[in-house]
């Protein structure tokens, strides 16, 4: 076992996380692809094995259990993958999607996942432009990590969402967030159900997760400019 997969083990074991030895693999392989592409072009700050395995790998799966069976996922601003990657090497159930506006990005997500053998679809464009188009409410959880302040997020997100659908916004301290977003989680039909904190002292990560309790009006979400400018 590499020190990767070993941490990533432990992390798991010690939290009460049943990963098989399938999905671990999965996510090695995810992360050695990450490893070699980062050399090439930045793709993340975060390399080293034991980082990366508690702040890319584990982070990302731990909602796992909370995600609609064979539901359809779709990862708003996935980065390098994360969280979509290591959460379909768990629950090999769902349908994953990718959002990424950047090509580069787009490029590793597929490469590294066909390495990995995850079945994940990428969109290559923004998520404001998916949303508006056939996609549009067809999906049954959104999730999504350092990505953009919580009101912004939530207008990118929830129109991707079915009525009922679930909203995973990863954040690190969200309080000052959640007050500022207390407008847009009305206008967009979202209510907070769970708080969810990364169990890890030294890491303190949070998951708030929001469920859709509307459809939301045809205008959203508007041009990214516009929600950045004038955020509601």
């Amino acid at each position: 076992m590499s020190v990767f997969s070993e941490e990533l083990n432990t992390l798991c074991t010690q939290n009460g996380y049943e990963v098989s030895k399938d999905a671990l693999q999965s996510m090695e392989l995810y992360y050695d692809c990450m490893v070699e592409t980062n050399k090439q072009y930045n793709l993340t700050a975060i390399t080293a094995p034991k980082d990366a395995a508690l702040k890319h790998f584990f982070d990302s799966i731990v909602p796992c259990a909370l995600l609609p069976k064979n539901g359809r996922v779709v990862d708003v601003g996935s980065g390098a993958g994360f969280p979509i990657a290591p959460l379909k090497a768990v629950r090999k159930d769902i349908r994953a999607f990718a959002v990424e506006s950047s090509k580069k990005k787009c490029d590793f997500i597929v490469e590294a996942s066909r390495q990995a053998s995850l079945d994940v679809t990428v969109f290559c464009e923004r998520a404001e432009v998916i949303a508006a188009g056939k996609p549009r409410e067809s999906f049954d959880a959104c999730v999504s990590r350092a990505v953009a302040p919580l009101r912004v997020l939530c207008e990118l997100c929830a129109p991707l969402l079915k009525n009922g659908g679930l909203f995973f916004a990863y954040k690190g301290e969200y309080e000052e967030e959640l007050a500022q977003a207390k407008k847009a989680l009305v206008v967009l039909n979202l209510q907070l159900v769970e708080k969810l904190r990364m169990p890890h002292e030294e890491y303190a990560h949070h998951i708030l997760v929001f469920r859709k309790t509307g459809e939301n009006a045809a205008k959203y979400p508007r041009r990214y400019a516009q929600i950045v400018k004038s955020p509601l």
